[in-house]
């Protein structure tokens, strides 16, 4: 089986790997799978559970996978779209490689969930619904179909025939075939949340912080569904409410401010992003501080949406600023730190220089 992650070259010449499997920690197992049917077909993997090991420096690692790695395979679930690192993974990826003509960016789903926003347009592999035999296969069939762009068959397709009548009676389902398991959010939680927001609206009015409050829950199951329209017109009812009841440098409606950003985002509205995260970030550094958590967050989500815009130099100057803070306040090795930096990395190669950040 060939040892993936271990591609140090003294030499300093980049890393040569096919794969950077880009997942959220509660898929790690997943993760783990995917990458060992990988090398045992003789592909070079860079996998955070095997390959970030004690006295490796994980900034280099992370930057080394997103910029240096052939194709990002981002192991998408859920969770993994709610991940503020995994959408900054595949961001990278998809940025690198935006018409997919070189297939940089490789979705495997491994439950029914949603593919947002530009993830919409990204042809995925699906294992979910296979046992694992026939997942591995379906795996290493459309990774080789990814590399050669082509899913030509190995031998000539059977020369068509007239087809048969139809059958005159319904085929029963088959009973060792088990019907698939819908993983996808249930929409009775949805509705019961809906009905919760209209009680409240009728009975403690629009404007109450409790509905304010049931509104910002209902964004969770609209945008694990796909749905960031129904969920932008949410956000922006409760900011304006927020903003007039809480007043506009309140946490809530700075956390609902941030939310609709990165809705906007997702909608591919990237100016009106910006210019929501740009007075957000003014009034957290003036209410919470430069260095606290939310700000920070807040900061990086700017520097993505600078990026998706073309203006890397801004995005640079912004991330060379958040990766000092945080590692002043959070450490050089804290997950937010590392995703920062992995960022700056992305956006010097975008200005082409190819050395790592400072």
């Amino acid at each position: 089986m060939t040892d993936g992650g271990n591609t140090d070259d003294a030499t300093g010449s980049d890393p040569d790997w096919d794969f950077f499997v880009s997942y959220t920690a509660v898929d790690r197992e997943w993760a783990e799978w995917i990458s060992w049917q990988l090398e045992a077909d003789g592909y070079r993997v860079l996998v955070q559970a095997w390959d970030f090991v004690p006295g490796s420096n994980w900034q280099i690692r992370m930057q080394q996978g997103v910029q240096h790695a052939r194709h990002t395979l981002a192991v998408l679930s859920g969770a993994y779209l709610t991940s503020i690192y995994g959408h900054a993974e595949w961001q990278a990826a998809h940025a690198a490689d935006p018409h997919g003509f070189k297939r940089k960016l490789l979705p495997v789903r491994v439950e029914d969930c949603p593919r947002p926003g530009l993830l919409g347009a990204v042809v995925s592999i699906d294992l979910f619904h296979h046992d694992a035999d026939k997942a591995g296969r379906h795996l290493l069939d459309h990774v080789r179909h990814t590399l050669t762009g082509r899913a030509k068959p190995t031998t000539p397709p059977n020369f068509p025939t007239h087809r048969p009548n139809p059958p005159t009676h319904e085929p029963a389902f088959p009973a060792n075939e088990p019907a698939p398991t819908d993983t996808s959010p249930d929409p009775h939680d949805q509705q019961s949340t809906e009905d919760l927001l209209a009680h409240q609206r009728r009975t403690l009015g629009p404007d109450h912080t409790h509905t304010l409050a049931t509104a910002n829950l209902l964004r969770s199951p609209l945008g694990n569904l796909g749905e960031h329209a129904a969920a932008r017109t949410l956000f922006e009812d409760t900011l304006t409410r927020q903003r007039a009841t809480l007043g506009p440098d309140h946490t809530n409606t700075l956390t609902t401010a941030m939310a609709l950003g990165w809705t906007l985002g997702n909608l591919g509205e990237h100016a009106a992003a910006r210019t929501l995260f740009e007075d957000t970030l003014t009034r957290q550094r003036a209410t919470l501080g430069p260095d606290h958590t939310n700000t920070l967050t807040t900061a990086m989500a700017l520097g993505w949406t600078l990026g998706n815009l073309g203006e890397h130099a801004a995005a640079r100057t912004l991330f060379e600023d958040t990766l000092t803070r945080q590692r002043a306040t959070l450490g050089p090795d804290h997950t937010n730190t590392l995703t920062t930096a992995m960022a700056l990395g992305w956006t010097l190669d975008r200005l082409g220089k190819r050395h790592l950040g400072r």
